[in-house]
């Protein structure tokens, strides 16, 4: 995706030291500002990055004329909307979901439309090296959810979760849900989602949380 490629390029490619941020928290910071505009301190916080590291990266996303920053904080600009965009097209999420049977308690989900790579394991080890204590990936065949190394259906092991997960972001064929488990599940979801999108050949440096 043209998108991701630009951003990826911007922020994890520049000469010298690499950068405490990387592709995941610049995705992360665009769909933050995709609600409404927000203050450096309250994208820290948000991000679990220092403020040093949000002037870095929203003054990267600035001189990309993706976001600005007025009086009522930093959002996106017209430019920015549209990639946000298209990024949309491909990614769904994190949304946070109540679970009952997959594991006990909230999550976060996010929706994987444009699927390049969907080796699990390296799914979930990207889950890990996002922060995050792993994830559980599900891809929609045959007209139902089922865990992709086994083939199983998830209705036939968590049949409310997977209603749940179905109704909220009504996966087509081929897609894949990926859920983050642990205290960092929102980017333990997106992370694994990114390297999806992108494959193997493309994945980020090692990101300081």
């Amino acid at each position: 995706m043209m998108a991701i490629s630009e951003l990826r390029a911007a922020v994890e490619r520049l000469p010298g030291p690499l950068p405490s941020y990387n592709l995941l928290h610049a995705v992360l910071l665009l769909i933050t500002l995709e609600r409404n505009p927000l203050g450096r301190k309250r994208i820290s916080a948000l991000m679990e990055l220092g403020e040093g590291s949000v002037r870095s990266l929203v003054n990267r996303l600035r001189e990309m004329g993706w976001v600005n920053c007025g009086r009522g904080g930093c959002f996106l600009t017209e430019l920015g909307m549209e990639k946000v965009r298209e990024i949309r097209e491909c990614l769904v999420g994190p949304i946070e979901v109540e679970l009952r049977e997959i594991v006990e308690g909230s999550a976060y989900a996010t929706l994987v439309r444009c699927v390049n790579y969907s080796e699990v394991l390296e799914l979930r080890d990207e889950a890990v090296r996002s922060g995050g204590r792993g994830a559980v990936i599900l891809r929609k065949l045959g007209g139902a959810l089922v865990f992709p190394e086994t083939g199983e259906r998830l209705s036939s092991y968590a049949p409310r979760d997977s209603k749940m997960l179905e109704d909220t972001l009504k996966p087509g064929e081929g897609d894949l849900i990926v859920l983050g488990i642990g205290a960092n599940s929102k980017l333990s979801s997106l992370a694994p989602s990114l390297l999806a999108i992108r494959g193997p050949t493309e994945r980020p440096q090692a990101s300081k949380l």
